[in-house]
Order: C-alpha cells, then sequence, then structure tokens
C-alpha cells in the first residue's frame, strides 16, 4: 500500500522529530540546570569572597587603628620627654649650680662632710675631694686655713677642668665618691620629673 504524504509526515514526527525534540528538551533542561548550578557557585564564591574582603578590610582598620593608637602614645612620650629635657634639667641645674656657685653655702657643705670624715676615722684612708678650677684662688686657701691641722697627711684637695661646679668627695683610689655636682643635678631631676609629668600632662579630670 502507497504511503502518503501525511503518512510520510506522522512517520518523520513519530521516528525522528518527536525523538529529537524530546532530546532537544532533555538537553535544554539539563543545560539550565548547569547553568543554575553555576550560578549558585559563582554567588556562593562572591558571597565567600566579600565576606572575606569584609573581614579583611575590618581586620586592616582594626591594626591600622591600633597602629594610630601606638603613634599616638609614642608621640606623646616624645613630646614629655622632650619637655622634661627642655624644662626639668635646665631648671634643675640652674638652681643647683647657683646654690653651689655660692662660696659661704659650698664651703658650709664641705666643712659639714669633711668633720664627718675626720670624726670617723677617715684619717685612715687619704680623702680625695675635687673641686672646679675656676673656684682655686678662693678655696685653696680655705682648705689650708681650716683643714691644715686637723687633715694633715689624710686630705688632699685637687682643682680641675673636668668639674664646673659644685664638687666631688671620695677615698682616694676608691670608686665610691659623693657627686655634688652632675650628680646632684641628676638625683633632683629624677625626683622633679615625675611631678613634673604628673601635674603638667594631668589627665583630664583626674
Amino acid at each position: 500500500m502507497a504511503k502518503t504524504l501525511g503518512d510520510i509526515t506522522q512517520e518523520l514526527n513519530e521516528k525522528v522529530l518527536g525523538p529529537a525534540r524530546a532530546e532537544a528538551d532533555t538537553l535544554l533542561r539539563s543545560a539550565r540546570e548547569h547553568a543554575d548550578a553555576i550560578v549558585t557557585q559563582a554567588e556562593a564564591a562572591a558571597a565567600k569572597i566579600r565576606a572575606a574582603a569584609r573581614q579583611d578590610a575590618e581586620k586592616v582598620t582594626r591594626q591600622m587603628q591600633v597602629d594610630m593608637d601606638m603613634a599616638a602614645r609614642n608621640f606623646l612620650i616624645m613630646v614629655q620627654e622632650r619637655l622634661e629635657a627642655a624644662v626639668v634639667e635646665p631648671v634643675v641645674e640652674g638652681e643647683v649650680r647657683a646654690a653651689l656657685d655660692d662660696s659661704g653655702f659650698l664651703k658650709r657643705m664641705i666643712e659639714i662632710l669633711l668633720n664627718e670624715f675626720l670624726k670617723g676615722g677617715a684619717r685612715e684612708q687619704p680623702l680625695e675631694v675635687l673641686l672646679p678650677e675656676k673656684d682655686k684662688a678662693e678655696l685653696e686657701a680655705w682648705f689650708m686655713e681650716k683643714f691644715r691641722d686637723r687633715a694633715a697627711g689624710s686630705l688632699e684637695v685637687r682643682f680641675t677642668d673636668t668639674i664646673s661646679f659644685g664638687f666631688s668627695m671620695g677615698a682616694q683610689g676608691k670608686g665610691a665618691r659623693f657627686n655634688f655636682s652632675s650628680g646632684l643635678v641628676e638625683a633632683f631631676s629624677n625626683f622633679c620629673s615625675p611631678r613634673f609629668r604628673r601635674h603638667f600632662f594631668a589627665r583630664e579630670g583626674s
């Protein structure tokens, strides 16, 4: 029996076009599902990247804040140290130098210390006193008059340019000495510095 055009068309639809459409639909669905999966993965990856970026940004911000706080503290410490160096020590040195440049005050201090040394049996260990070269004319005669008999052989007085004011006293040849010159300035500066910081850099409301 001869096939009509309708029969051929139906056969093509059933055996060729129908399966082709089904396969195409399957491929299309698979492609869409795959695309959706890719999009989902991409969105998840993007979310992770954004979260990581936020964490990194927050970490960088926190570190920057720490660095800024540390820089501010270091700057404040530097300012304090420079102000102390510019104010405390020069003022202390000026006052100590002025007191020790007063020959009457200087003589009284030396006399008190020497009397105690001599009273304590210092004759067994020669005592050395170092004084500024600039004071030699005035103090050399005073030492001779005041201690010539009492400290004969146990006292050596030397005038030197290594001391600009005050005096240094100690057992001859020994390391320990009384430093009533730069040592007195340092001692008073160390005493005054904490008080200077407490009052000059007082915190608001303290």
